[in-house]
């Protein structure tokens, strides 16, 4: 997949709130391949706009995540990368803790652009002020709503795969992984046909109540870069849940096991 979370001398590295946090050179590239249209649109400024409103954006969402690890006494720091980034903190044994953790950064999202809406409205029309500022408006509310919605879609590793998990964990699935990874790969499948229809020029999995708005559609069908990428997103998922099927009670006691997911060892 494109974008490589291991270090490299290029990182940017700071703290913010007591969390050491890393920005990897592949962030600001892929960054700019998704907001690359904006330069023939709007012009380089704007491209440069998007990036800047995407790492605010998902350093908040990641932020959250990391003040959540904090709650329940745990350290935790923030990386991010090609697509996207995560908040790796120490393990948490409860599965409630685990899905409060998940949930933080996306809600985190809801809360920063509700934040941006209304100082613009009730507090100072900030937004008025030069087209530059408000087209930087658009781009928090675009990116801390609808990627936040993304985000809660049940497909792993989004927050809405690690809740669903979860969930499979808490009603008591014998095999609560391979369960989240099968139901992973229907879903980001799903998801990536509708892309490659709707490429193709296709109304294959049309929804109309989203498809006759063509504001909402632009932002809910996936282009070629992001069908790309659910595609990547079914096939691990696949290779996975092959793994996790297979599951064995002895497995998760192997502390050098590496493929056991950390919360899972004793």
């Amino acid at each position: 997949m494109i974008g490589s979370e291991a270090p490299t001398q290029f990182d940017l590295r700071f703290r913010l709130f007591g969390f050491p946090i890393r920005v990897s050179p592949w962030f600001w590239l892929v960054m700019a391949l998704f907001g690359s249209n904006l330069i023939q649109a709007l012009g380089l400024p704007y491209l440069f706009l998007w990036i800047g409103c995407g790492f605010v954006s998902i350093l908040v969402h990641e932020l959250g995540h990391a003040f959540a690890y904090r709650l329940f006494g745990a350290r935790a720091e923030i990386v991010l990368h090609g697509f996207g980034g995560y908040a790796r903190g120490q393990q948490l044994r409860s599965p409630w803790q685990r899905m409060l953790v998940s949930l933080a950064g996306p809600f985190a999202q809801f809360a920063l652009a509700a934040a941006v809406h209304l100082t613009a409205v009730y507090v100072y029309a900030w937004d008025q002020q030069s087209p530059i500022l408000r087209v930087a408006k658009y781009f928090l509310l675009l990116m801390n709503i609808v990627w936040a919605v993304l985000n809660l879609v049940p497909v792993l590793p989004l927050d809405g795969g690690n809740v669903m998990r979860e969930v499979f964990q808490i009603v008591g699935l014998r095999n609560p992984d391979a369960a989240a990874h099968l139901v992973s790969v229907f879903v980001a499948a799903l998801m990536a046909a509708r892309g490659v229809l709707a490429f193709i020029g296709r109304d294959g999995l049309r929804l109309p109540v989203i498809d006759d708005n063509p504001l909402v559609s632009l932002y809910t069908t996936p282009g070629p870069m992001f069908t790309f990428w659910l595609v990547m997103l079914a096939i691990d998922n696949y290779q996975r849940y092959q793994m996790f099927r297979a599951y064995r009670p002895d497995r998760y006691l192997a502390e050098d096991d590496d493929d056991t997911p950390p919360w899972r060892r004793r």
